[in-house]
């Protein structure tokens, strides 16, 4: 048998319907029913503009480390900005050289373009190229295929101890490529009037003078102190065992480096040569000279030493005679047999010991001269591999240094990040 509910238990079923009914009602369904603000506010398909595309980056030119670095940022950006970025063996030089034209003609980067896109599966839309030296000017630039133009070229200036170029070559690069595709946004009437308060009242030339001083002075301080105080500890050159990675391909490339008083210096280049191995990679001219001197000494040695144990067969020769004539020096009537007198045997015997005697002095002359430029020749290969080996040491330390990072951290602790890349 049911047992029926009791008169409480039904007045408070009554009252939870009434009440969600009453909540049913006054929600606001239109708006929950609306579309999110980002739905309602994008734009029509076909008025939306796309960016992004196929870029062929070319090998850079210039110097080998800043050369890949700047590439490998610059493809990094691209691609994070929806472009496919593919690396190219060729350089834009090489790659005008099998079109058998001048990369500075507009006629040959149309036919790079092809070239690139006959020789490849990727049907490239971009290809991009640059010249990135030690120092000095530097440019970037990418050339449209299809509408046959350079649609980004930049120049910048390239300098050693730069190293936040580095940092930002890669976002500027991707962000010019962008602009050509969609152009720069359109500030709204909000930011024009927070832009128009920016504008600061003119200055007169007695404060910009002051202003300009002051940015040098603390600039100055704090190149100082950042020199001062970073120190990324001392590298070691094995220059064996990293020659591999150490050697250069190409010519040298010499470095000027501009010092305190202004003055400009050259400092050569004192990377080994690849093709040389590790044993006369290191050499420097001066060497190459020692080395010219020593064997031209020890060679004349030889042949001076050679020529007195010739004329030591002629000594012999001139001395058998002597003696086989049976004159004497003494008997006045053995002294001549015909025409042939003991003078004259005894002159030819004493020419034949002055032969010897004189080339055997000038071999021993080139054999002191050999030995001592073979000790001036050790002296300056040793030289030359400490010099190498201090110049390494140096490009190590600065290559530390270019990768350098410091990022702020904001949170529950703020400080700094530092990290090394070696």
């Amino acid at each position: 048998m049911q047992r029926s509910p009791s008169p409480f238990t039904s007045l408070m079923r009554r009252l939870v319907g009434t009440t969600l009914a009453l909540g049913l009602c006054a929600a606001p369904l239109p708006v929950l029913a609306a579309p999110p603000a980002d739905e309602e506010a994008a734009p029509a398909d076909g008025d939306a503009a796309t960016v992004g595309g196929n870029v062929a980056i070319l090998k850079f030119t210039g110097d080998d480390y800043k050369a890949n670095e700047f590439r490998s940022r610059i493809q990094a950006s691209l691609s994070e900005q929806g472009y496919t970025a593919n690396f190219i063996k060729r350089s834009i030089d090489e790659a005008a050289k099998k079109n058998k034209c001048k990369a500075s003609n507009d006629a040959c980067l149309d036919r790079i373009a092809a070239y690139l896109n006959k020789n490849s599966k990727t049907a490239y839309d971009y290809y991009a190229w640059a010249d990135v030296p030690v120092s000095g000017p530097a440019t970037v630039t990418i050339y449209d295929i299809a509408n046959k133009k350079k649609v980004v070229e930049l120049e910048m200036v390239s300098s050693p101890n730069d190293y936040i170029l580095t940092e930002v070559i890669g976002g500027a690069v991707a962000q010019r490529l962008v602009e050509t595709q969609v152009g720069p946004e359109t500030p709204t009437e909000q930011e024009q009037q927070i832009l128009a308060t920016l504008d600061e009242k003119p200055e007169t030339a007695e404060e910009i003078a002051a202003r300009e001083a002051k940015v040098q002075e603390a600039m100055a301080e704090a190149e100082g102190s950042f020199n001062a105080n970073l120190d990324v500890g001392a590298q070691t050159v094995d220059l064996k065992e990293d020659f591999d990675e150490l050697c250069r391909k190409g010519p040298r490339q010499d470095k000027e480096i501009e010092g305190d008083d202004g003055e400009v210096t050259k400092e050569r280049d004192l990377r080994p040569a690849c093709k040389r191995g590790p044993v006369f990679g290191y050499w420097q001219p001066r060497a190459w000279v020692a080395l010219t001197l020593t064997l031209g000494s020890a060679a004349t040695m030889a042949t001076m030493y050679g020529l007195a144990a010739a004329a030591r067969g002629e000594w012999a020769g001139a001395r058998d005679d002597l003696q086989a004539s049976g004159l004497s020096a003494t008997d006045p009537n053995n002294r001549c047999d015909g025409d042939v007198c003991y003078e004259d045997l005894a002159g030819d015997v004493s020419a034949a010991t002055a032969k010897i005697r004189t080339r055997a002095i000038v071999g021993d002359v080139f054999l002191g001269a050999t030995v001592l430029l073979t000790g001036v020749l050790a002296v300056i290969i040793y030289q030359d591999r400490e010099a190498a080996r201090i110049y390494l040491q140096r490009e190590k330390e600065l290559k530390v240094l270019s990768n350098f990072r410091v990022a702020p951290v904001i949170g529950q602790t703020n400080g700094a990040a530092l990290s090394f890349e070696f």
